[in-house]
């Protein structure tokens, strides 16, 4: 054989190893069963290229790229969305994903990998076709919370300095508070004897009793002939002279009549 097939035949091994090779990492597919959906972000939160597409826990894809638009307004809202994220999902799946569904950014674990989640849709909206732009659910930003909790607690710090003196009596009169409640519970820990809850019910059973007593006796129809004669006693009075009055209550016989 001659030299120049041998390096033929070696180099046309070496590019089907090479393409055999890109298949089996999943670089490069000519049978691919995927489709492509771009999801638009403002912050991607860590995800990469590479990444797994998940619906409803299981993986059904990767992110296949990331990339910049500066230009892009996601429609219909106008919204200037500045990342585009290009992902693979097996057709199998794309009959779940359908214009109600949400994309998330989550992270397996606490440290775990970066991985993009897709709600499935409901069965009245229409499933999204291949090539759809979708407007994904942005990820909170970790280094705003804590750089915000920082700015929080420097803030809390600064009103406690500014206000020590009315903290400190804030405090105090808390202890006072706690102080008397304390004493007000043990007094009546201690009239929760039985003798003492038996003798205040009886008390109070028999006052109660007295003032059921006294409203039957306002309620009697004596009592009501009573305020009815007082009060039309007090209106003949209203016009009589007061030196008639007295003339009348100086008699001797009205006084024996009072008195004896």
């Amino acid at each position: 054989m001659k030299a120049e097939s041998k390096v033929g035949i070696l180099f046309v091994a070496t590019v089907l190893a090479i393409i055999a090779f890109a298949i089996a990492v999943g670089v490069v597919n000519p049978f691919s069963n995927r489709s492509e959906l771009h999801v638009m972000y403002n912050y991607a939160g860590g995800l990469d290229k590479g990444s797994p597409v998940r619906v409803m826990g299981i993986k059904v894809g990767r992110v296949k790229e990331i990339t910049f638009a500066p230009n892009y307004r996601h429609n219909p809202t106008g919204e200037e969305v500045k990342l585009k994220v290009t992902i693979e999902v097996d057709k199998a799946a794309m009959d779940t994903i359908r214009e109600d569904s949400q994309f998330f950014i989550n992270m397996a674990g606490v440290i775990g990998e970066k991985y993009l989640e897709i709600t499935p849709g409901s069965l009245e909206r229409k499933p999204l076709p291949p090539n759809s732009y979708v407007r994904g659910e942005d990820p909170p930003r970790i280094d705003q919370l804590i750089s915000q909790g920082y700015g929080l607690a420097g803030k809390l710090i600064e009103l406690v300095n500014k206000n020590e003196n009315s903290v400190n009596q804030i405090f105090k009169q808390i202890d006072t508070l706690l102080k008397n409640i304390n004493k007000t519970l043990a007094h009546l820990d201690k009239m929760s004897e039985p003798n003492d809850i038996q003798r205040i019910i009886k008390n109070t059973a028999q006052v109660t009793e007295d003032l059921k007593f006294i409203t039957q006796q306002i309620r009697s129809e004596k009592s009501q002939e009573s305020f009815k004669l007082i009060h039309k006693l007090l209106f003949r009075l209203e016009d009589v002279d007061g030196k008639a009055i007295k003339k009348f209550f100086q008699e001797e016989g009205i006084k024996a009549r009072i008195f004896n």
